[in-house]
């Protein structure tokens, strides 16, 4: 059993899901479902769109030394990773890493380890599921997602064409990490193993004090009621945002010098807005339609309860 990478052939769509330095992706799968790990059994098992180099260290990541005392915040792009990662750093205090993009870093680092990724479930590290270390996963409704994940494409990695062409490939599962909807079904189905918390971008807006409460609880962390008051203060996205240490101001501009090129928008942060139902802002309602019509197809695909479809639009209630 291996990972597989099967070259995109060129098309319109790789055009538009291209960026800067990067014009060749390939699918990543394996070549059969884990018959050793029960949780493999929820599994969408979809093909994972990713750049060309990633072949060099796929196998590296599957081999990649999974310790009990890790704990990994698990996301879909733009779905709240650094928003949760400070919470989690926060409540602690570990060492904060990033697979795959420093695996040489993380793979020496002393206990315990803090690790992020967008992978989905089936890609990750395969003793990650044997191992079964502490895993916060978040989601988020897909048309915040898609928007939030087009700033990310035209401000980092310098991304060239237009906002309906990269919508255009987000529809079709042709963007970093896709598919979107498979990515969070995997977890929702797996949100009752004692290993894994399922969290929602929209309930920590909505009540962060609580969502804090509940993630500490889950990493077997006393917090009182002030501090967690006091955390979710820190976190507020009006302070948030303004944080040098997590909206990657320093980093943004070494890397525009370093390729000499500003990034399209003067005002971009990596953290940006915030904001639950931002999307009204920037989709037409047609387009809004064609992301409705989306959603509900993959939700009959996957055969999804209400309560994930929700979450797949807007949810307003908080989870478990």
């Amino acid at each position: 059993m291996s990972i597989v990478c099967e070259k995109v052939p060129p098309s319109d769509l790789v055009e538009k899901s291209g960026y800067r330095g990067v014009k060749d992706f390939v699918l990543v799968n394996r070549t059969e479902r884990p018959k050793d790990i029960k949780v493999a059994e929820m599994w969408c098992m979809e093909p994972c769109y990713m750049p060309t180099f990633y072949e060099d260290i796929a196998q590296r990541i599957e081999d990649f030394e999974v310790r009990p005392d890790d704990v990994w915040v698990v996301t879909f792009a733009k779905c709240g990773t650094t928003w949760t990662q400070e919470m989690v750093f926060q409540s602690l205090l570990a060492k904060e890493l990033n697979l795959p993009d420093e695996i040489a870093r993380t793979e020496s680092m002393p206990s315990p380890r803090f690790i992020k990724s967008h992978l989905p479930a089936h890609l990750l590290p395969r003793k990650i599921w044997t191992v079964r270390p502490k895993i916060i996963y978040v989601a988020r409704n897909t048309k915040d997602a898609a928007i939030s994940f087009y700033h990310h494409y035209r401000n980092l990695h310098h991304y060239s064409g237009n906002f309906e062409g990269f919508m255009d490939a987000f529809l079709k599962d042709s963007i970093l990490y896709s598919p979107f909807h498979s990515h969070i079904i995997d977890f929702w189905r797996m949100r009752n193993e004692e290993n894994i918390l399922f969290l929602t971008f929209e309930d920590m807006k909505r009540d962060h004090p609580s969502v804090i409460k509940k993630t500490a609880k889950f990493l077997g962390k006393s917090l009182s009621e002030n501090q967690i008051l006091e955390l979710a203060d820190y976190l507020s996205f009006a302070k948030f945002s303004k944080n040098p240490s997590v909206n990657m101001e320093g980093i943004l501009k070494n890397f525009e010098k370093t390729i000499g090129s500003k990034r399209p928008d003067n005002d971009y942060n990596f953290v940006r807005k915030g904001v639950v139902g931002g999307f009204k802002e920037e989709m037409t309602p047609e387009l809004i339609d064609r992301f409705n019509k989306w959603t509900e197809s993959e939700v009959k695909k996957w055969n999804c309860d209400p309560e994930l479809k929700q979450i797949f639009t807007i949810s307003n209630k908080i989870n478990g």
